[in-house]
């Protein structure tokens, strides 16, 4: 009996020194100095903590397996054609920032001709090469990347007669230039796609 209550003794002082042992390692660890910014809210100074943006994307639920190979084949397109669109936004913005150091129109013609004959010798096999569906998408993300229409890119660097024809052949094949990236309505789906590229999701 005696033997017992020794046992249970020790097993009690070993479990209250380990205990012990474990808050003296939590102490050190909280001790450690830690610069934190603050802010103030009325009368309180609360610790201010910085973090990154988390997006939150919704995986789609598809009702069948067609859904599933449509999205897939939806997927597809937009991975093929996003390069160029943010092609596009580089290229906008690198041409616009050497016009303004050009003085004449003259100048700017001859700049705007010489990037055209550039990218149609780079792009046009891969453009041509786009199904409709492919087309669409691209006009849709060259707004988003832009903020500008395919329509308004063509008007500001060629003119509105060039934009106006290329409309008008754009709309022969059931598309238009105009069309602006809506990601709270009928985009919202391509927005996401378009996040989880980004993200590296697929």
């Amino acid at each position: 009996m005696r033997l017992k209550r020794w046992l249970l003794v020790m097993m009690g002082w070993f479990c209250v020194l380990t205990v012990s042992a474990q808050d003296e390692g939590k102490r050190d660890t909280v001790q450690i100095p830690v610069m934190l910014s603050t802010t103030t809210i009325g009368s309180d100074t609360l610790p201010l903590v910085e973090m990154e943006e988390v997006r939150v994307i919704p995986l789609p639920k598809f009702r069948n397996r067609r859904q599933a190979r449509r999205f897939g084949r939806y997927v597809r397109n937009v991975k093929k054609v996003y390069p160029y669109a943010k092609l596009t936004a580089r290229l906008l913005n690198e041409m616009e920032q050497h016009m303004d150091s050009l003085t004449t129109e003259r100048e700017k013609k001859a700049y705007i001709k010489q990037v055209e004959k550039s990218l149609k010798d780079q792009y046009s096999d891969v453009i041509w090469n786009m199904t409709f569906s492919q087309g669409k998408i691209l006009i849709k993300l060259i707004d988003r990347e832009t903020g500008m229409t395919s329509y308004e890119i063509i008007d500001r660097m060629k003119g509105a007669f060039n934009a106006g024809f290329w409309q008008a052949v754009a709309r022969l094949f059931g598309s238009n230039l105009k069309t602006k990236f809506d990601p709270g309505g009928e985009d919202r789906i391509l927005n996401q796609v378009v996040m989880m590229i980004e993200y590296g999701m697929i």
